[in-house]
């Protein structure tokens, strides 16, 4: 006669957890506040060994991690990617479908911790990682390396030139952290212009008396010979091949798109990507941009300050492709508006067709 088993003898069996295996690596990474950094910037791992990823957000703005095979092109395309997602961006995570991703991780609130576990690639190589939140994949990047002994990978960063020297030849570059510099250029009719370098090769120039990016350029960055000779006050000539991003004065505006509003610029910061900070009929507005190195374009991002009207952003849009991540584009009136309740957060990108 068999013997029967009693249905709940089974249960604790059943309902027992599975235990986990611990990785091979576990990696954390953090961010560096208000630099708009990964900390660190690369880990070493083994081929083919397993990995938890540990991203803790210790910064004050949203962000997320996406780890892909390829090279900065690659990022540059996830970054792109991800801004045209539009409005199911953020319910994606701001993480594109894309064959080139290994692994990645939604967007992590400031404060907040999250975790993905993978499989390194076989193959020996370095592997990059991003941030693909509007106007942070510029500068939050990094690199896995995938090597055979990864103790005697050197991952230590590299030291960077000074950059508060003036060249002989006048000629500013930009290295791995953006430059700001303030300056007179040749046709722009303000004397409070700031120029702003960004790595890679995209720059711009703020007009900081009537709140406006005068222009774009891609290549080099700028000579400031004339200035810096003799008394200063010469004209500074922009280098590489400039564009227009369609922006006249005050373009910014609330509540109505008619009527120019009333504005104080506050300064600006150099963390991470420059921050142009300023006041728009009383609304505290922080302004950043970034830019492809290989197009005729620019992303601006805006964080306003508990509106209560909705926001406009002007554009003389012939011959320029605009879109939003909030509000909408309208093209035959010649603005973005962006509900008020949309605009604590926002980003424009402007390119020439």
């Amino acid at each position: 006669m068999k013997s029967i088993i009693p249905l709940f003898a089974l249960l604790p069996l059943a309902l027992a957890p599975l235990a986990l295996a611990k990785p091979d690596y576990e990696i954390s990474l953090g961010t560096l506040h208000g630099q708009l950094r990964f900390s660190p910037e690369a880990f070493a791992v083994k081929p083919g060994s397993s990995i938890r990823l540990n991203f803790e957000n210790s910064d004050e703005m949203i962000h997320n991690l996406i780890l892909a095979k390829g090279d900065g092109k690659t990022i540059n395309r996830l970054a792109e990617s991800a801004l045209k997602l539009g409005e199911k961006g953020m319910e994606m995570g701001l993480v594109p479908k894309d064959s080139s991703i290994l692994a990645s991780i939604g967007l992590v609130q400031p404060g907040k911790k999250a975790s993905v576990e993978f499989t390194a690639p076989k193959e020996i190589g370095d592997y990059p990682y991003v941030c693909t939140f509007p106007g942070h994949s510029l500068t939050m990047r990094g690199l896995m390396k995938v090597v055979a002994d990864p103790d005697s990978v050197d991952l230590s960063p590299v030291k960077e030139v000074s950059a508060s020297t003036t060249p002989r030849n006048g000629v500013i570059e930009v290295g791995d952290d953006p430059r700001v510099i303030r300056v007179h250029v040749a046709g722009i009719d303000s004397g409070r212009s700031i120029a702003v370098g960004l790595p890679g090769g995209a720059n711009y120039l703020f007009d900081a008396e009537k709140l406006m990016i005068r222009t774009g350029w891609t290549g080099g960055f700028i000579n400031v010979m004339r200035d810096r000779r003799g008394r200063g006050g010469g004209l500074c000539a922009i280098l590489g091949d400039k564009f227009q991003v369609g922006t006249s004065e005050f373009p910014l505006r609330t509540g109505s798109p008619d009527k120019n509003p009333k504005t104080r610029f506050s300064g600006y910061s150099r963390k991470g990507n420059p921050t142009f900070i300023y006041e728009v009929n009383g609304v505290r507005i922080e302004q950043t941009a970034t830019g492809h190195p290989a197009k005729k374009g620019l992303t601006l991002g805006f964080r306003a300050d508990k509106p209560k009207r909705d926001l406009f952003y002007l554009i003389e849009s012939k011959d320029l492709l605009v879109s939003t991540t909030a509000g909408k584009w309208h093209s035959d009136k010649g603005y973005v508006q962006v509900p008020a309740k949309e605009a604590s957060e926002f980003f424009i990108s402007i390119e020439q067709k």
